[in-house]
């Protein structure tokens, strides 16, 4: 008596496709030559080096005019009076936020201007603060700038825009800690935890919303700059706690625990549940630092009197650490490909 084999369910969706899979259902006949053109056009279509370039030149002439805005008033600061400071500024930011409103915030260009805006209210926070001298120390300018924009940048969906937040609000938060929280010198470096635990925060709120179908925060780029961010703020308290034991506080050695806990945590992660590349050499990038650097504090130790070997020793060890960080990303790069077959 025939049995039915159960046959394997196919979820097309988890299948990526890309040049390789399309080369291969036309090896095995399952496309003709004209399908493999248009499947390839598809995916790679013949203006989008040029989409790339436009929009990059685009991105960058904005990053131009901005710091021409910022440059202009600090070198002509003394020869402006306070209404052409002001009344510039006001037309300005009046100018882009209707021009955002006319291109539509779901436009490359409204959301360009969007971004322009948001400069300009901190420029205008700036010029307000340096005329009416109100003595309010710095960090509230940022902490004014990030609370006004912040609606901005929820109905932007524009990944640049959620950048600049986030770079505003870190400002906020370092000059705050040292103007306003005036932590004792054995708290000082909870400021790396304060930072790292934003950031992790932001980091955390973008999986979660690209998972929901936030589609405009699924960037590789965004997510590479937050992982860059924290890295160096986890790397300097470890760093501190390798190199000089002696003058760690306890503040230190708890952001250098809460460091390495999201150094592990993010190597799991990006490794085993979402895989990322960039992602994973950013990481293994800040393990072999981490690592040469304890090899310097080994080496400084035994051979102390000898600075040459110190170091000869050193450019050794670096060549090895790097190496294996490279052959284990080539390796991992091999596996997930041959998964992806």
């Amino acid at each position: 008596m025939d049995t039915e084999k159960p046959t394997a369910s196919i979820n097309l969706k988890q299948i990526p496709a890309n040049r390789r899979l399309v080369e291969e259902l036309y090896a095995q006949g399952y496309l003709s030559a004209e399908g493999k053109v248009y499947a390839l056009n598809r995916l790679y279509p013949h203006n989008q080096w040029g989409i790339w370039v436009s929009r990059l030149l685009l991105l960058l002439g904005t990053a131009l005019v901005l710091s021409g805005v910022v440059y202009f008033f600090a070198f002509n600061w003394a020869k402006l009076t306070p209404l052409i400071k002001f009344s510039t500024v006001q037309i300005g930011l009046v100018s882009c936020l209707i021009a955002a409103y006319g291109y539509s915030l779901k436009k490359l260009a409204g959301q360009l201007f969007l971004l322009a805006a948001t400069v300009l209210v901190g420029v205008f926070l700036a010029i307000f603060g340096q005329i009416y001298q109100t003595g309010a120390d710095a960090y509230q300018l940022f902490m004014v700038w990030a609370l006004l924009t912040f609606g901005w940048t929820v109905i932007a969906s524009f990944s640049a825009q959620w950048l600049l937040w986030l770079i505003v609000s870190n400002i906020f938060i370092w000059l705050w800690w040292e103007q306003a929280a005036l932590p004792s010198s054995s708290m000082e470096d909870l400021l790396y935890s304060l930072l790292l635990g934003f950031n992790g925060l932001a980091l955390v709120l973008r999986e979660f919303t690209v998972q929901h179908n936030y589609n405009w925060l699924s960037a590789a780029w965004f997510r590479v700059m937050l992982v860059f961010v924290l890295a160096v703020f986890l790397i300097i308290p470890i760093e501190h706690c390798i190199i000089d034991p002696d003058s760690a506080r306890v503040s230190t050695y708890l952001s250098a625990l809460l460091g390495s806990i999201i150094l592990i945590s993010g190597f799991w992660f990006y490794r085993f549940k979402l895989f990322d590349m960039w992602v994973l050499a950013t990481i293994v990038l800040t393990c072999c630092i981490i690592a040469i650097t304890a090899i310097f504090k080994l080496f400084f130790e035994i051979f102390g009197d000898s600075e040459s070997i110190t170091f000869l020793l050193l450019g050794f060890a670096t060549l090895g650490v790097f190496t294996v960080g490279l052959i284990y990303l080539r390796a991992v790069a091999h596996k997930m490909e041959a998964a992806h077959d």
